[in-house]
């Protein structure tokens, strides 16, 4: 029958079973040290009471890993130890930014009450490098993937949002799960840790298989949980850059689409604004001489060409508002803040 290497006893006894007893005997703090009456009387220096605590803490780490190194800690080894440490680096990278893009994440997309909404990734929040392109708010780098999409635009924020949520809705869900959704299971998972192996490789122990195959299942059944806990954290980080690369893409399309719809609107506003409400006559109905395009009198006997009543005339023309309203030019603001 075969046992498992990382179990006590057995044929696969030693090299990572759990023996206990790694903090027992020696008495390292007992006597001198903390004893004695080095401090006694007045007050303490704190930048010397934090560097004791740091070297507390150093020589607490140090035992950590030495009995990590020597098996006395279940399910614990120096590799998936790293494996765990890691999977930590990988989580803070991934969740060391998470504002920049946690308005996705609120009900429709709604600020808090000291911010602004939008998503960014920039070196500064409101900073556009010079290579970027921009309708005055939102904006996104020509040359890398850095962006900024503001849905408090109080010109095209609605549209910003629906692009956004349009986006979200055509991409794959988990893509746009929450680093902390990937964080609280790879908690499960790391709590498991401790009692996985030693719950899982009795059934194995039980089973006839060939030496070679029980020590590749006693291996799998040992760094499992901190294998997939090291993969939830590569898959926070990776998921963060994938969603990067997305919202900068969406962040490009937005502004070309605003510059756009902020053209056609001046063309539109012009043009409404650019022509009188009042219809002329193309002839003086007085004297019959053709009449300019931007006339309003003949020159000819200088009868008003002004349309009379609702009666349907083919031949009128509109003349430009200039010329009715001293040369006065419709103005379109953009608002910006």
């Amino acid at each position: 029958m075969a046992r498992g290497g990382h179990h006590g006893g057995g044929f696969h006894g030693g090299g990572h079973h759990f023996s206990g007893g790694g903090f027992h005997g020696g008495g390292g703090f007992s006597g001198g040290g903390y004893h004695g009456g080095s401090g006694g009387g007045g007050g303490g220096d704190p930048i010397g009471f934090i560097g004791e605590i740091v070297i507390f803490g150093l020589v607490l780490l140090g035992y950590f890993v030495y009995a990590v190194a020597e098996g006395e800690i279940p399910g614990l080894n120096l590799i998936n130890l790293g494996m765990f440490v890691a999977s930590g680096v990988f989580f803070f990278l991934a969740l060391k930014d998470y504002g920049r893009q946690d308005a996705i994440y609120r009900p429709g997309f709604q600020a808090y009450e000291t911010e602004k909404a939008q998503v960014w990734k920039a070196d500064y929040k409101n900073y556009a490098p010079r290579d970027s392109v921009s309708d005055k708010v939102s904006w996104a780098s020509i040359y890398d993937n850095k962006y900024r999409i503001a849905f408090y635009d109080r010109d095209f924020g609605e549209e910003n949002k629906n692009k956004v949520k349009d986006l979200i809705k055509r991409t794959p869900k988990i893509i746009w799960m929450t680093p902390f959704v990937w964080l609280v299971i790879a908690f499960f998972v790391t709590a498991s840790n401790a009692v996985f192996y030693e719950w899982l490789i009795p059934y194995f122990e039980t089973r006839v298989m060939t030496d070679e195959a029980f020590a590749f299942v006693d291996e799998l059944i040992f760094y499992t949980p901190a294998g997939v806990t090291l993969l939830l954290a590569i898959a926070s980080f990776a998921f963060k850059i994938v969603r990067d690369s997305l919202l900068h893409k969406c962040a490009m399309r937005i502004v070309k689409d605003n510059n756009a719809a902020y053209e056609r609107m001046k063309t539109e506003g012009f043009i409404i604004s650019a022509l009188s409400s009042k219809w002329y006559y193309n002839n003086c109905p007085n004297c019959g001489v053709d009449a300019g395009k931007d006339m309003r009198f003949c020159n000819h006997c200088g009868s008003s060409l002004e349309v009379k009543g609702k009666e349907y005339i083919s031949a009128v023309h509109r003349i430009s508002a200039q010329a009715e309203d001293n040369d006065k030019e419709p103005v379109l603001k953009r608002h910006t803040d």
